[in-house]
């Protein structure tokens, strides 16, 4: 072979080779991430519900407002980001509400406080699919500490914010209301400790197969 002959060669192997170097730098694709998406624009349902009956004496009898719990549920889709199961999910709720006894109303010369229930579930192996469920409870008790006019806030007044946290990311957030503030509930004054989980009620023997299972904290 010829030295223009090799040189020619040698002069168009060059870029192919570099051309064959950069492909990967444009080709390659993220690994996806586990997803959590708010199935529906109704993804969050609120009805009021009686507790089941576990036996023993109960000294009212019947159904009435007052004996009622509110029941709390979202409906999600999981994409995990490999295989078919999603270790876990964190879900985090904020429960409009009015606290009317509050010693400092806010603004100064109002009645009440504006407060957010809160409280959290962690799901554990949740598997893929579009219609996965979640629910949180509230009591009697404490519906009718927090609201003005009966039940009847929590279901055409008071909004519902939820929050799907994968490894602490925020991935997706739904509202049972539509807001123009996207941050509304961040404004509330929060009062812990008063939204509980299937686990923490009467209702832990209610659907047990609905809902995909609760993470528990270490044994101590």
């Amino acid at each position: 072979m010829s030295f223009l002959a090799t040189e020619l060669k040698r002069r168009c192997l060059i870029p192919f080779l570099l051309g064959i170097a950069s492909i990967p730098a444009f080709s390659q694709t993220p690994a996806p991430a586990a997803g959590i998406t708010f199935a529906t624009p109704e993804a969050i349902t609120t009805t009021f519900v009686d507790p089941p009956s576990l036996g023993g004496s109960n000294s009212s009898s019947g159904s009435s407002e007052d004996t009622k719990w509110l029941k709390v549920e979202f409906q999600y889709s999981v994409t995990p980001d490999k295989g078919d199961y999603l270790d876990s999910v964190e879900f985090k709720i904020w429960i409009e509400g009015i606290d009317m006894v509050a010693v400092n109303p806010t603004p100064p010369g109002t009645q009440g406080v504006a407060v957010g229930l809160t409280g959290s579930v962690t799901y554990v192996n949740v598997y893929k699919g579009k219609d996965v469920y979640g629910v949180f409870y509230v009591s009697p008790s404490t519906l009718g500490r927090y609201s003005a006019k009966g039940y009847t806030d929590f279901e055409r007044k008071f909004d519902v914010h939820i929050q799907a946290l994968v490894d602490g990311k925020d991935i997706d957030d739904a509202d049972k209301n539509k807001e123009d503030d996207p941050k509304w509930f961040e404004k509330l004054t929060p009062v812990p400790g008063l939204v509980y989980r299937q686990n923490q009620c009467p209702f832990i023997i209610s659907d047990p197969n609905h809902y995909p299972a609760i993470k528990l904290p270490a044994s101590q």
